[in-house]
């Protein structure tokens, strides 16, 4: 019977375990302690989730990554549980993000790996080689039915629960025997309604299910089959048809093009006529451009007439008007800003005279106030600031300093014996308990490895001593019956001499056989052998011994002490660091106490705060004397609160009589700098005014500098320039709108246009010639005939079309017809036949799966009778056996009935769950739990798991339970986990490794 037992998990990024924690337990009783919801549970699900894998699921509320998965998002989602099964050490493996899973186990002083590779639980690509050999090492193959079975966690069913959850313990499917055979009715029934025939149900059900449905669609698609090949007969008639009408058209497709021909030379015969029309209009348009051009140069020599009464215009820029109008503001802005100027020139000389008369601020208590620069109520705060916290680290400091020296203490003082150790004797403490245990295991194994090969050689010679005893007496007994037969006879002595060889050799044959011949020498090798290793264990443990001799005397827990020197040393290198960092940083590396550190010499080095406390210092006491920086730090602690206000209060004031002395200041250079900007700005008028009066010099002249006149004249001048700008734009539009460029052009395309006319009229005339049908020039002039006679020959054409169009709509209807003959045969018939044998198929699969769920019912019915009779008074007497361990009372049994009613006999009379309390109902549930992990894994004793199960016993019946889990953790190991401290004394308590902190 293989033993199962746990020797360590660990876990990375699982549940609240964001870093890795690593779980070791004891072979018996494993306590773990903790408070609520700091991952008890979680260590539960993470053993199931190692060996049977966790599934890839977005539901945090089912078992799966998204419930798991550490918030923090963890470096690594994974973990690895090593554990002896019958003495063989194995190591399990797994990546919960890829499913990677590798199985070790261990040979000698390695891990050799026997399986690796992708395992996710609900793959339809199982891993079988890995899911074979866990069943093979645990005896299940789930993490529902390991949980299910060997974790019992809160909270426990209540008594009417108990004889359900008793049914789903059993069954190993989390549902009663009974639910199971319903739901192969269920599936049944949605397969066939004929139930009642086959045994399943009482009688058959009304409304035909998808196996009868199936057969009806059979039926159908065969009468369909037979229906379209009545088709088939009318392809043949489309097909004649097709070919009397494929000749009609061809016929009337030949009487059409005769009538279009006619009809495109009536069109050309319009547009030609069109075009002659179009042509005489052309030459009217620009034979009266050409007149209109004439009477506009005229009228543009009569205005350039008039413009030479102007001779100054030509010179004048076009925006004059905008000239005139800026010149007039420019001379209303001069007169405001000289009245400005004056005024300010009179304000500024009232200004100098307050400024001269105004007093110097005054310095109190002989602070030079401006070595602080501006802000100095500021930097007064911020050294008061400064002062704070300078004071808190020097506090800070003195603590450090303090701590530093009683670690120093302690370790000269109860670990002087580690100080000298070398770091490979430090490392041998650390596993003092493992190396020693490993070394006294070694030693006995050498020991007993030499005791058999002594034993081996001395076997090995004993078998030599009975097969020479064996050759000699077989050669003896052979000689002596040869010598007898001689003596009743005539021979002489080589009768006895062959008899005595043959002896001989049988003897030797008999002698092989019987003791078989081992190699003599080989013994011996491995004789020597193991007395070498002897030899090499012996010494291996007198050199651990001599090399713990001096720290056995002094310590009882060696690893303990060495973790504890390794602790404050690593706290006295940290303090140590602390000390020289605030050396570094404020004291700029000044080696010896921060008291001496001198404020002078340090200057530049020391830490800048220091420095601007020690100038605050010098100016607000330029008497005191502060060589170092203990002198500094007195004098800061003197300052009380009332000082340093009374400090920013004069500081205060400081700032006021500045401030109002600079206000002053700043206003009168204020005006100053605003009195010569305006001076400026009248210069700029001025010189701008000159400007626009040279762009029009010429104008301003004619009209003796008046601006009003000189816009009167502007609009006059205007006037004339647009009469002839637009004049002279009409003859440009009427050269643009006949594409030329000159009048002589102009003249030269209304001849152009004239001789066009003449030529299409021509080429028209030469049509009407070639085909007398056509309607004559003269003729041209009556629409209406023309009208008339063209829209008969349309008619025609249309009718023609028509008739040409019905016969391709038949020939189309014949094309379609047969389309659909050919369609709805040949192809449909194939698709129906495709269609049938796969309902034919699917009619035998469904007769198949009905065939299947009613063998599956018979045998689940036989084999829920054949547990009911065989198992159920087993599990009903371990059970018991278990309740009253748990109890301490011998007058109670549990009793299960036929239908798995649980119920307690307690002196003869039965007692339902329900009737019980709730403490010793949960004994009840616990001992059932107890009873199935010991019937269902009978192969296998896998560890129990409690997680926080007794919350409703009293403290006798803790006592109890206390001495039946003691009991049990003999047969197999027990973990149990809870937040109740007075747990802790069960049994040995859990080793939990964070991040190299042992808890």
């Amino acid at each position: 019977m293989a033993k199962v037992k746990f020797e360590s998990i660990t876990l990375s990024g699982f549940g609240p375990y964001r870093e890795t924690v690593e779980f070791t337990f004891s072979e018996r009783l494993n306590v773990l302690v903790a408070p609520n919801e700091t991952g008890k549970s979680t260590l539960v699900a993470g053993v199931g989730a190692i060996i049977f894998g966790i599934p890839q699921t977005t539901d945090v509320a089912v078992f799966g990554q998204a419930r798991f998965r550490n918030w923090d998002h963890p470096l690594r989602f994974e973990g690895e549980l090593i554990c002896t099964i019958n003495g063989e050490t194995f190591r399990f493996h797994r990546d919960f993000n890829s499913n990677q899973v590798s199985l070790a186990q261990r040979r000698g002083e390695e891990y050799r790996e026997i399986i690796s590779g992708t395992h996710n639980p609900r793959a339809q690509r199982r891993n079988l080689r890995y899911e074979e050999k866990i069943k093979a090492l645990f005896g299940l193959g789930s993490q529902e039915i390991f949980e299910a079975t060997f974790c019992l966690t809160q909270p426990l069913p209540e008594g009417e629960e108990i004889d359900g959850r008793v049914q789903e313990l059993l069954s190993g499917t989390g549902a009663s025997f009974n639910q199971a055979t319903e739901k192969l009715t269920e599936e049944l029934r949605t397969v066939t309604r004929f139930t009642g025939r086959l045994g399943v149900t009482a009688r058959d059900a009304v409304d035909p299910r998808e196996l009868e449905l199936l057969a009806e669609q059979i039926t159908q698609t065969k009468q369909e089959i037979e229906k379209d090949r009545e088709l088939v007969d009318q392809l043949e008639a489309f097909r004649s048809d097709l070919v009397e009408q494929e000749k009609l058209r061809k016929e009337k497709e030949e009487a059409l093009t005769g009538k279009e021909r006619m009809l495109a030379l009536w069109s050309e015969w319009k547009r030609l006529k069109e075009s002659y029309t179009s042509a005489r209009k052309v030459y009217s348009q620009i034979n009266h451009g050409k007149e209109r051009a004439k009477e506009l140069s005229a009228e543009l020599r009569m205005i350039n007439q008039e413009k030479a009464a102007f001779p100054w215009g030509s010179s004048l820029p076009a925006e004059t008007a905008e000239v005139l109008s800026e010149l007039q503001s420019l001379s209303e802005q001069k007169i405001k800003l000289t009245t400005e100027i004056r005024t300010l020139e009179s304000q500024l000389a009232k200004d100098q005279k307050l400024d001269s008369v105004q007093a110097v601020p005054e310095q109190k208590q002989g602070i030079d106030w401006d070595v602080f620069g501006p802000g100095t109520v500021s930097v007064i705060k911020r050294r008061q600031r400064q002062t704070e916290e300078a004071l808190a680290d020097w506090v800070n400091l003195q603590e450090t300093k303090a701590a530093y020296q009683e670690c120093q203490l302690l370790l000269e003082e109860e670990f002087s014996h580690f100080s000298g150790a070398e770091q490979e004797t430090i490392e041998t403490l650390k596993s003092y308990t493992d190396r020693k245990a490993r070394l006294d295991a070694a030693l006995e194994s050498a020991s007993l490895k030499l005791e058999k090969a002594k034993e081996a050689l001395k076997k090995i010679n004993r078998q030599g001593k009975f097969r020479r005893s064996l050759i000699l007496g077989s050669a003896l007994m052979a000689g002596i019956a040869a010598s007898l037969l001689r003596r009743g006879g005539e021979g002489d002595f080589v009768l006895p001499l062959v008899a005595f060889l043959g002896g001989a050799g049988l003897g030797y044959l008999l002698g092989r056989v019987l003791f078989p011949v081992g190699s003599l020498e080989q013994v011996r090798n491995h004789l020597k052998e193991n007395e070498r290793n002897m030899e090499q264990a012996l010494k291996e443990v007198e050199d651990f011994e001599r090399l713990a001799r001096p720290f056995e005397a002094e310590f009882v827990d060696i690893p303990a002490a060495c973790r504890r020197w390794e602790k404050f040393s690593a706290q006295r290198e940290e303090l140590s660091f602390q000390l020289q960092e605030f050396s570094r940083r404020e004291l700029g590396g000044f080696s010896g106490e921060a008291e001496n550190c001198p404020l002078s010499e340090m200057d530049g080095k020391i830490g800048e705060r220091w420095l601007e406390l020690y100038g605050l210092a010098r100016v607000v006491e330029p008497k005191e004397s502060f060589q170092a920086l203990g002198d500094l730090v007195n004098w800061l602690r003197e300052k009380p609160p009332q000082w340093w206000e009374q400090l920013i209060d004069e500081a205060e004031d400081y700032e006021e009589q500045v401030k109002t002395r600079t206000e002053a200041k700043a206003r009168s250079v204020a005006n100053q700098e605003y009195l010569e900007k305006r001076r400026q700005e009248l210069e700029q008028l001025k010189k701008k005014q000159e400007r626009l009066e040279e762009r029009i010099a010429g104008l301003l002249d004619y009209s003796a500098g008046d601006y009003d006149q000189a816009k009167r004249l502007w609009v006059t001048w205007r006037t004339l320039e647009s009469r002839a700008e637009k004049t002279s734009e009409s003859i440009k539009n009427i050269l643009v709108t006949q594409r030329v460029d000159s009048l002589e052009k102009l003249e030269e395309k209304s001849d152009d246009a004239s001789l066009q006319a003449q030529a299409i009229y021509s080429e028209w005339k030469k049509l009407i010639d070639d085909h007398p049908g056509l309607t004559g020039i003269e003729e041209a002039a009556n629409p209406e005939k023309i009208d008339e006679d063209y829209r008969g020959l349309q008619q025609e054409v249309t009718q023609r079309k028509i008739e040409f169009k019905r016969v391709e709509e038949e020939i189309h209807r014949l094309n379609t017809q047969i389309a659909r003959v050919e369609g709805q045969a040949p192809v449909n018939i194939a698709a129906a036949e495709i269609r049938l044998r796969e309902m034919e198929e699917r009619q035998a699969e469904l007769e198949l799966v009905s065939a299947a769920l009613t063998l599956a019912y018979q045998e689940m019915t036989l084999a829920i009778n054949d547990f009911q009779s065989s198992h159920r008074l087993r599990l009903a007497e371990v059970a018991s056996g278990y309740y009253r361990n748990l109890t301490g009372l011998n007058n109670r049994g549990v009793e299960i009935s036929e239908d798995f009613r649980v119920v307690v006999n307690i002196d003869g009379r039965s007692v339902v769950p329900a009737q019980l309390s709730h403490g010793a109902r949960d004994q009840l549930y616990i001992a059932l739990r107890l009873a199935i992990a010991q019937l269902l894994a009978e192969e296998t004793i896998l560890p129990f798991i409690f997680d926080d199960p007794f919350l409703n016993c009293d403290e006798e019946r803790l006592a109890n339970i206390h001495s039946s889990l003691s009991k049990l953790s003999e047969e197999r190991q027990i973990l149990l986990l809870s937040h109740r401290d007075d747990f802790s004394s069960w049994g040995k308590a859990v080793g939990v490794k964070k991040e190299d902190r042992l808890v």
